[in-house]
């Protein structure tokens, strides 16, 4: 079995999304996304370019959990759309209206059990994390690792702090919450991780052009290359080990997970006081 990597926001447009699709690429497995965000999902109209056909999404798939979730776990496979022509990498589309979320939630505990069921990672991009209806608390609690993603500002550090103590309080600890620091900041990883008590396990640098690409579907020559690609590179394994050390201190040592992307069979390729409020400069 995979493991579930959940990538939530503190608000504030960090680009979890963006994020999520930069590490799907280039993650060292086979990987799907899942757009778990109830306020609706972007990769329909950003990367994929608002092409994808008839029954490809997040709604159907929760539909057919919630009457038999066996079922749709093994189903999964056909409600996804592929990323890249070898088919390793895998996104399920999200809700296309915000208004759709009460009505999923429901629906969350059976979605969570189908990820946690696949023979390969899911990277849920859960969107911003709030504490109204319709969040999808089981996929978060079903991760094996939870990264906030957050830009390296006073403003997200702020907003960060309550959501990593709701994130306590469903997890029982922090001890699988981790931070991915994206974007431009000028506060430094050691002190995010002074600040919010949790560890920096990765940082993706401010790459506009590049994020564009996964954002918004532009074109860029080398974007394989890019400095965001680059770091996202790194990204992957980092975040894996630090899930598989949380797993080994809870229930012992592990097997090694098997590194060999592993095609499934899918559809078609579709073409001051608030400064020590938030807790910087504490503990130096």
């Amino acid at each position: 079995m995979g493991s579930i990597f959940a990538l939530v926001s503190p608000g504030g447009s960090p680009g979890v999304t963006t994020a999520a699709l930069a590490l799907a690429l280039s993650w060292p497995h086979h990987v799907i996304v899942a757009e778990c965000d109830p306020g609706g999902g972007s990769v329909l109209a950003g990367t994929l370019g608002g092409y994808v056909p008839a029954g490809f999404a997040l709604v159907e798939h929760a539909i057919e959990a919630g009457r038999n979730p066996a079922a749709a776990a093994a189903d999964l496979a056909t409600q996804l759309v592929p990323l890249d022509a070898d088919k390793i990498r895998l996104v399920l589309p999200g809700l296309t209206d915000p208004r759709q979320a009460v009505g999923l939630a429901p629906a969350w505990p059976a979605v969570a059990a189908t990820f946690a069921a696949q023979n390969c990672d899911v990277i849920a991009d859960c969107g911003r994390l709030d504490a109204g209806q319709g969040q999808p608390l089981a996929v978060l609690a079903a991760a094996s690792m939870v990264a906030v993603v957050l830009r390296p500002t006073l403003r997200q550090a702020w907003a960060a702090r309550p959501r990593i103590e709701m994130l306590r309080q469903l997890l029982g600890s922090t001890r699988q919450v981790a931070l991915l620091v994206t974007g431009p900041g000028r506060y430094p990883a050691k002190e995010m991780t002074s600040a919010l008590g949790v560890p920096v396990i990765a940082v993706l640098p401010d790459d506009a052009s590049s994020a564009a690409v996964l954002s918004d579907g532009e074109q860029r020559r080398r974007f394989a290359s890019g400095d965001l690609m680059t770091a996202a590179r790194r990204a992957g394994p980092m975040l894996r080990r630090h899930a598989a050390s949380q797993v080994s201190a809870r229930t012992g040592p592990q097997a090694p997970a098997d590194e060999t992307p592993v095609p499934v069979g899918v559809a078609p390729a579709i073409p001051p006081s608030a400064r020590d409020a938030a807790g910087f400069g504490a503990n130096r």
